[in-house]
């Protein structure tokens, strides 16, 4: 659970959000989100 939580800081840090826990929840929010932030959509 640590390499996933670590995966979505990381990415959240590399897109430029200051705030890591508005982030997380922004994301949490829409399935698709996430996918987009990887660059995999």
């Amino acid at each position: 659970m640590a390499t996933w939580r670590n995966l979505a800081v990381g990415a959240l840090r590399l897109n430029g959000a200051k705030n890591i826990v508005s982030g997380r929840r922004r994301n949490a929010r829409d399935a698709r989100r996430p996918l987009t932030l990887l660059g995999l959509i």
